[in-house]
């Protein structure tokens, strides 16, 4: 089951998998380019500090001769507190380089991270199971070819050196000494160089294996894709039957505006504007309903069962349509046009509730009203 659950996940993992993985401290780092860089630090560090390291060894040296002659107990207190400083100003230093790089390099790899998951007790890690089959998993497999990779470049490095400098070699215990530190300086620098051109082509590789497990290891299947969609946005089936009921809510809600407007003045047929203007209640006419397509013949319909006058206007409901948003005031441009057609709604209604003082109606703008 687990070997088919594995093999199904096939999809890259989504943002949210990697926040989360990240925030459990799970981020793709590679020790090596950490470990390379800090052989170079190391190498740089005791190169600028090699006057001060050969002082305080000959400083130590001095005071081991002049303690030949002390009592042992006086020897002992002297030479010794002499060996714990120059250890102390000897090693501070490179562990302090130490900390510092391995900090920055971590940092350049994955950015901040703050997780205390990684504290926390896991019952998995005791399972001999688990163990056995982290023993060969693929990762510990990697190592075991970097570390061989390695180890082959240091002998193949110290080999090919030697060789190139066998025939100097071969002459040194003919040579000053000068001539002999010299040439055993030159010949370290060579293997030191070629050392660290080597580390960093194994880290290279490494960044670029650690990325492809990391990605590798977070694969997701179609199953947690849905999952992690549903967990984010909700059911789609629930969002879908929200959405339902909200349009349905807020049609009801125009549908209802409709029946309190003055006037609907439409397209003929592709477009519904229903204006409602109250004197002394309202400032300016406003949209309460607009609608396209089976939205305007509801709109229409409405009207009609609640005695609405209905007005066709082509341009003006397409002005309306397009520049009035719902439950806005009309715009200036509109404002001699809706006036007209707020006139003659009024005498509509006028004449339908037998008012034989209503003014005559004005011609419609477009067609015959309704």
């Amino acid at each position: 089951m687990a070997k088919d659950q594995g093999a199904d996940k096939t999809e890259p993992p989504t943002q949210k998998k990697i926040r989360d993985a990240r925030k459990e401290g799970n981020v793709a780092k590679s020790k090596e380019l950490t470990s390379t860089v800090l052989v170079l630090g190391w190498v740089v560090c005791g190169w600028l500090m090699m006057d001060f390291m050969r002082l305080k060894l000959v400083r130590l040296f001095e005071a081991s001769l002049k303690a030949i002659n002390q009592p042992f107990g006086d020897a002992l207190r002297e030479v010794g507190g002499s060996a714990f400083e120059t250890l102390l100003w000897l090693t501070l230093p490179l562990l302090a380089m130490a900390v510092f790089l391995g900090a920055v390099v971590e940092f350049l790899q994955v950015g901040p991270v703050l997780s205390l998951a990684k504290l926390k007790p896991q019952l998995d890690k005791m399972n001999p199971a688990e163990g056995v089959k982290k023993m060969f998993s693929m990762d510990n497999l990697v190592e075991l070819v970097k570390s061989i990779i390695k180890s082959a470049a240091l002998v193949g490095i110290g080999v090919f050196v030697i060789y190139k400098m066998l025939a100097q070699l071969m002459l040194l215990p003919y040579a000053p000494p000068e001539a002999m530190g010299s040439g055993i300086w030159h010949g370290l620098v060579r293997i030191v160089v070629w050392t660290i051109f080597v580390f960093f082509f194994v880290s290279a590789i490494d960044v670029w294996y650690q990325k492809f497990s990391y990605l590798k290891q977070l694969r997701m299947s179609r199953r947690d894709i849905q999952q992690e969609v549903k967990e984010n946005e909700g059911d789609p089936h629930v969002k879908s039957r929200r959405r339902q009921l909200h349009q349905e809510w807020s049609q009801q809600n125009m549908l209802n505006a409709v029946r309190q407007s003055n006037v609907v003045v439409t397209n003929p047929t592709h477009i519904a504007i229903a204006l409602q203007y109250e004197h002394g209640i309202t400032d300016l006419p406003m949209v309460v309903a607009k609608g396209e397509g089976y939205m305007a013949e509801a709109i229409k319909a409405a009207a009609v069962e609640a005695g609405v006058p209905i007005l066709q206007n082509i341009e003006l409901a397409r002005g309306l349509h397009e520049r009035v948003a719902l439950d806005e005031y009309i715009g200036n441009e509109f404002f001699e046009a809706v006036a007209e057609v707020l006139h003659w709604a009024e005498g509509v209604r006028r004449l339908r509730d037998g008012d034989d003082s209503a003014p005559e109606l004005p011609p419609p703008l477009d067609d015959e009203p309704r």
